[in-house]
């Protein structure tokens, strides 16, 4: 049995490590988590467990599964009241801060006294922070030491050394102010909760892509059963029994008609616009859209085996094995944490012995917390997320919209981007490209196509302004045209296969130019006479000559990936310049070609906007998605274009690769500092009070480089 169930708070890779070595501990049931939806994904054996089962161990960790939308919305209450509160009672402390930092402000006296601070700070540690202490015992017991470790060792070292603080101050022996560092256990946890905050509800703009899918299958399919149709539900559909199916209503599963002939409008599966004719004997979809007639369907396949099934665990199974870089703060915390541990300990043992006269202990329990502060996780924990802030609000002002961290690390390694044709490198509609005949040519074609809903129809009405005429005798010849009557003339719009059936010659007209360029051709005949021609075609976008030129300049390979026939996708091809070409593809091997070029060594990026591209969407290593194409196409990839220009490709791997080199200026300040600020607090050359200090001014130094991004130019300019 597979099941998904949501988590409210996996943040990082770490979290990944401790749910799936827990469960990897359990017989009869395995887990796998995708970090950046919070989904854990099982297999197990539905005989020993069930889904309630799945999330109380999930409970017993620590992390709190999410199974209808009233829990998630009590969960979302939850993060925003603990974010309130944290906020109400930080404020108060980072004022005493600014005393504790000589600055001449006045500060109310009941505020700066230990035991007031010791109270505002306790429920800020063991209540809003109570989430990263159940984490890190997680994370400890799992071996699996991330950011939620450095926290907990950060905020409790300043907390318990304040008390200390606190509670060995004499005001009657001394007048010098006690070194207390309260404000620092609060701003920690603060920041902290903000950043995880603003990134949870930027996912949640973003609607649930597997949900989204499943939401496009029909729940209720007309059976026929003892000779009488009957409605039931998806799940008791047998195969081989027949399903009726009624004009403008969804074909609930696969399989082949019976009798009937219609056009099924197939674009959320193969990403086409153009209805396909299905007659007696044609396979079809489930969840595509019958339009026009009813038919009579013999099913041939149910549950996980549906074509539309088979795309939502390509999603599910790709995002698991996605090349995706871990958080770069959580892989330098993964050595760090244990080795700042080990040094202060180390601190506090040398000092004992270099002590001289009384108090041994307690003298050296300065330098030893003066390590643990120094090395407080607030620099490390901003360095990435406050330069991928940066960049992506002006990636968002380009109409580029990032939706992941893990982009970042992985744009400067793309060699090869593959494209969708459909809606990507093209329009994604039919125009009328081409007329040829006498002057009534288009008037007549206009007239008839008036009255179909086809989108070659709107193709051609829409490229013909003016007056159309009346029709009589309106008739749609099933996949090959239509015909009428004006002004007591026959008219016939149609295919060259109908011509040929109707015994009219088209030898007047060449269209072998416009087929050969991907073009469907349609004739006009006028009482069983050609009297013109038109050529319909869905036209490449204008930016889109311009980004594969840039891409080959770049020395990055681009391919095409499409389900349309070879003849279109290779005339497309030679327009672009494209060299690679992979045509009649289905939406399910539409990864396999994607992992087909990863196994050549190449990092990949793909280009898409249709529902059937979300599987290779997922399986490339970096996935765009065309923002006016379908949500589940932008929910399943990285990076959202809200625009039609594919320029924008180009800028956002530009502006990741900016970003990256910030990033990394970000861990070059944080590292040296730690490297230089840590021997001089063991030696004793800095006591809590300075580390704290230099923690602050660490953190401001990262967010000021990260601001500095602000100054980045785009060099790319899209060719019209």
């Amino acid at each position: 049995m597979r099941k998904t169930i949501k988590v409210s708070n996996i943040t990082c890779a770490q979290c990944a490590k401790s749910i799936e070595s827990y469960f990897d501990t359990m017989n009869d049931v395995d887990a796998k988590v995708l970090v950046t939806s919070k989904k854990v994904i099982f297999n197990y054996d539905e005989n020993v467990y069930d889904e309630r089962a799945l999330g109380d161990h999930l409970r017993i960790i620590g992390y709190y599964p999410i199974f209808n939308n009233e829990e998630q919305q009590k969960a979302k209450r939850k993060d925003l009241i603990d974010l309130i509160l944290a906020a109400i009672l930080t404020f108060p402390l980072l004022w005493t801060m600014f005393k504790h930092l000589g600055i001449p402000i006045w500060v109310p006296e009941i505020l700066m006294n230990g035991y007031v601070q010791w109270a505002i700070a306790t429920p800020i540690l063991f209540y809003v922070g109570r989430r990263f202490f159940f984490s890190a015992y997680h994370q400890i017991k799992g071996r699996n030491l991330g950011m939620d470790v450095l926290v907990v060792i950060g905020t409790t070292a300043a907390y318990i050394y304040s008390i200390i603080e606190t509670l060995s101050y004499d005001e009657h022996a001394s007048h010098v102010m006690p070194e207390l560092y309260f404000e620092t256990t609060a701003v920690i946890i603060f920041m902290v909760l903000i950043g995880n905050f603003f990134e949870n509800r930027v996912k949640e703009k973003t609607s649930d892509a597997l949900q989204a899918l499943i939401s496009l299958s029909a729940k209720e399919a007309r059976v026929l059963r003892d000779g009488k149709e009957v409605m039931i539900s998806i799940d008791q559909v047998q195969v081989g029994e027949v399903m009726i199916v009624l004009a403008n209503e969804k074909v609930p599963l696969d399989g082949i008609i019976l009798s009937g002939e219609s056009y099924l409008d197939e674009a959320m599966i193969t990403g086409e616009p153009m209805p396909a004719y299905r007659k007696e004997g044609d396979k079809v979809i489930g969840s595509t859209m019958n339009t026009v007639n009813t038919l009579k369907v013999k099913v041939t396949a149910v549950g996980r085996d549906t074509v539309l099934e088979t795309i939502i665990q390509t999603v599910e199974d790709t995002a698991l094995i996605k090349p995706k870089a871990q958080r770069i703060a959580d892989r330098i915390a993964h050595m760090f944490v244990p080795v700042v541990v080990v040094i202060s300990i180390l601190t506090f043992i040398a000092w004992i012995f270099l002590v001289q006269g009384g108090q041994p202990i307690a003298r050296s329990f300065a330098p030893a917390i003066a390590v643990l502060v120094i090395s407080c996780p607030c620099a490390l924990g901003l360095a990435t997320p406050t330069s991928i802030a940066v960049g992506s609000g002006i990636a968002f002002k380009e109409g580029i919209l990032y939706k992941g961290g893990e982009f970042f690390e992985i744009a400067n390694k793309i060699s090869a981007v593959a494209f969708d044709k459909t809606g990507t490198l093209t329009k994604g509609h039919p125009e009328l490209v081409h007329t040829e005949g006498d002057k009534d040519t288009l008037l007549l074609a206009a007239s008839l196509e008036k009255h179909s809903n086809h989108p070659i129809a709107k193709a051609i009405t829409e490229a013909y302004d003016g007056e159309v005429l009346e029709v009589e005798s309106f008739e749609v010849l099933m996949g090959k045209g239509i015909s009428g009557v004006i002004n007591h003339q026959k008219i016939v719009v149609g295919s060259p296969n109908l011509m040929k059936e109707l015994g009219y010659k088209t030898d007047a007209f060449d269209a072998k130019h416009y087929l050969s360029q991907g073009n469907t051709v349609f004739y006009i005949a006028k009482n069983s006479q050609v009297i013109g021609m038109l050529a319909v075609a869905d036209p490449i976008k204008e930016s889109a000559k311009g980004v594969i030129k840039e891409l080959k300049r770049r020395g990055l390979t681009p391919y095409m990936i499409t389900g349309d026939q070879e003849l279109t996708a290779r005339a497309i091809a030679k327009d672009l310049d494209i060299d690679h070409v992979f045509y009649e593809v289905l939406p399910h091997e539409k990864a396999e070609k994607i992992h087909a070029i990863q196994q050549e060594g190449k990092i990949v990026a793909f280009v898409g906007d249709g529902i059937n591209d979300a599987p290779a969407l997922k399986m490339a290593d970096v996935g765009f998605a065309v923002g006016t194409g379908s949500d589940i196409a932008i929910d399943t990839s990285d990076v959202t274009l809200m625009h039609y220009d594919l320029g924008l490709v180009i800028k956002a791997i530009d502006l990741s690769l900016a970003t990256l080199k910030n990033i990394y200026m970000n861990f070059l300040w944080a590292f040296s500092y730690n490297i230089i600020m840590i021997p001089l607090a063991a030696i004793g050359l800095l006591n809590p009070s300075l580390a704290g200090i230099g923690m602050g001014f660490s953190s401001i130094m990262v967010v000021l480089n990260a601001l500095s991004l602000k100054l980045f130019k785009f060099k790319y300019k899209t060719e019209e």
